[in-house]
């Protein structure tokens, strides 16, 4: 991923947590994720930022790993989440060192991968689920892609956000043999501001 990326989430990790620990609108989402898998499921975080959605992860019963490639999120999530296990970590770097997971999430972290680096991504998730599990994904709905210029800290910095919708989602996963179960729960106020969740399962 682009290093300007990752410096906007150095810089805003702390400001991100002190946000999002709090924060409770995606508990119901993670409730109805955890409730698909057996119980205490093992569940991998990709692009867990600070930890916050890893924390309610294990509020509702799972054990967590979470990966970031921001060394800052990382440092923070380790801070106030001890009971997750937490790496820095790049997508790209995905692989079995973890073990397999019963479930996958990445809540608004697909946003950053580029559709030409979409497929390498979906084939290491798919690699690390086990058959059965269930990978959950938080979009920008649409297609294309969003850039901004934010400064943050005094930096100028751009950040550009990958749109994808259901019917393109479904085509990158079925390839992995993700067959998409549901579109799982979430709160209006967050479909209001282009927010989509997709729940799937890995078939074969």
């Amino acid at each position: 991923m682009e290093d300007k990326t990752k410096l906007f989430y150095d810089l805003t990790a702390k400001e991100t947590a002190d946000r999002w620990y709090k924060e409770q609108v995606l508990m119901p989402t993670i409730q109805e994720f955890v409730s698909l898998l057996p119980l205490n499921p093992k569940i991998l975080d990709l692009g867990c930022g600070p930890g916050h959605e890893s924390m309610r992860l294990v509020l509702a019963g799972a054990e967590v790993i979470g990966i970031d490639f921001s060394y800052e999120c990382i440092k923070i999530a380790r801070e106030r989440c001890h009971s997750c296990q937490f790496e820095v970590m790049d997508f790209y770097e995905l692989d079995d060192r973890f073990g397999k997971f019963d479930g996958i999430v990445a809540y608004a972290s697909l946003i950053h991968v580029t559709p030409s680096d979409l497929s390498n991504v979906l084939k290491r998730v798919a690699k690390i689920l086990k058959k059965e599990g269930c990978f959950e994904v938080i979009v920008q709905d649409g297609e294309g892609m969003r850039e901004s210029w934010p400064i943050v800290k005094g930096k100028k910095l751009k950040r550009i956000i990958y749109l994808y919708n259901k019917v393109n989602l479904i085509s990158y996963c079925s390839k992995y043999g993700l067959t998409l179960s549901k579109e799982g729960h979430i709160d209006h106020s967050l479909i209001e501001q282009g927010w989509r969740c997709y729940i799937f399962k890995k078939s074969k």
